[in-house]
């Protein structure tokens, strides 16, 4: 029997054995993960009004592909004292959400960015189509009390 397999593998050539190598190829050039444009920017504002009182206002932005991560930093003195806010948006994929608990979103380098929505000082909306595999945009915004509000809807497609 070995002998019959044998004389077969010579008749059929490298055929076979050349199309499953190419097949094996194939399937991992497939599976490669491609490399998304990745634009990173960073913006500083600074200004004095005319009664005297001085704000600053940074902002951090990572995008990839078509996942972003944006957070504001806005610090200023003024009639009432410091004063200091800041937001953040995330746009992303769901890959945990439980409702009225937590939600982790995946973001294009790999970053997993996990929110409490039941936390104390913390007003949650969550759009009601939002699932795990979901695209979302998430808006949080943090005032100078620690007050926080989160808002998560369905991201539109860049």
């Amino acid at each position: 029997m070995i002998r019959l397999i044998r004389c077969r593998s010579r008749r059929m050539g490298p055929g076979p054995l050349l199309g499953a190598a190419l097949l094996l190829l194939a399937a991992s050039l497939a599976c490669r993960k491609t490399d998304a444009p990745k634009v990173e920017t960073k913006t500083e504002t600074k200004s004095t009004n005319p009664d005297g009182s001085r704000m600053t206002t940074t902002t951090e932005t990572k995008q990839i592909g078509s996942t972003l991560v944006s957070t504001t930093e806005t610090k200023g003195t003024g009639a009432l004292g410091r004063e200091k806010s800041e937001s953040q948006t995330v746009v992303g994929t769901v890959t945990e959400y439980g409702p009225g608990k937590r939600l982790v979103i995946l973001t294009g380098d790999g970053e997993k960015h996990s929110y409490d929505l039941d936390e104390k000082k913390t007003a949650a909306s969550v759009d009601a189509r939002i699932a795990v595999g979901s695209k979302v945009r998430l808006d949080q915004a943090r005032d100078e009390s620690g007050r926080r509000s989160i808002r998560v809807v369905p991201a539109l497609d860049r």
